[in-house]
């Protein structure tokens, strides 16, 4: 019987290998988040795609969506498609062109049925024509059990865009196919703490400090435009957005 070899350092037998002390890197391409001590803490420097990425949330309107800004103009001045669908609350059309994101690269899809938006989610990412995806699950359990979240992570490998699913914060006791899950909660009106609780890597005991982009444009430093720039994430505007969106046939009602 031949002897075996037993190599000392497992990175070297397959790229794959990855050591739990150490961040890990595959093939997949990472898009920068657009923070520097975010990026320090992600897998691969950025945002990872064709993988799900989990934001786990207290409620919704915390600046989940400035936070995620970066991207979202990055993405949209590149000419690729952002999908949101099922996004609870809607920016104010003027304060998100301030923000640089063109507004015709934005596509919004509602839908009447918690089933028809898994439905909808699900075409989206096999249709791989995206360039980011921003999905809220259903609250009823059996459209955001873990077997629907497999269903939904095997199809995120097989697309090329990143595909970022909201959940409430409760849902970090439950396990997650998702490769990366991050929660994050409300420093102040303007910075949130992003804590990862899941990554390739070892644990991250201590949150991310994030202070959220401001508007590119020209908007005055005073209180009325501070309360533009957190309207980002205030619910009553949401028929602004949509009406824009109707107007360049971005928005679909299913």
């Amino acid at each position: 019987m031949s002897g075996v070899v037993v190599s000392s350092d497992l990175a070297n037998i397959h790229p794959g290998v990855w050591r739990a002390h150490q961040l890990a890197s595959d093939t997949s391409a990472r898009i920068p988040s657009g923070f520097a001590a975010l990026d320090q803490q992600l897998p691969g420097g950025g945002w990872p795609t064709r993988n799900l990425i989990e934001l786990l949330l207290k409620h919704h309107g915390i600046g989940e969506l400035r936070f995620l800004i970066p991207v979202l103009r990055k993405l949209s001045l590149e000419q690729k498609k952002l999908v949101l669908i099922g996004a609870p609350l809607l920016p104010l059309t003027p304060v998100f062109e301030q923000f640089g994101v063109a507004l015709n690269q934005v596509h919004l899809i509602q839908t009447d049925k918690p089933q028809d938006r898994l439905w909808a989610i699900e075409q989206v990412l096999q249709s791989d024509s995206f360039g980011a995806l921003f999905m809220w699950l259903p609250e009823e359990k059996a459209l955001c059990s873990p077997t629907v979240l497999r269903r939904l992570q095997y199809q995120a490998t097989r697309s090329q865009g990143l595909s970022f699913v909201f959940r409430p914060i409760r849902a970090q006791i439950q396990p997650s196919p998702a490769s990366l899950r991050l929660c994050l909660t409300a420093q102040s009106p303007n910075s949130l703490r992003v804590h990862l609780i899941k990554r390739r890597g070892p644990v991250l005991e201590q949150a991310v400090l994030i202070d959220l982009p401001k508007p590119q444009g020209a908007l005055p430093d005073t209180p009325h435009s501070q309360e533009l720039v957190r309207a980002l994430d205030r619910p009553e505007l949401q028929t602004n957005f949509q009406t824009t969106l109707q107007a360049t046939g971005n928005y679909t009602s299913v």
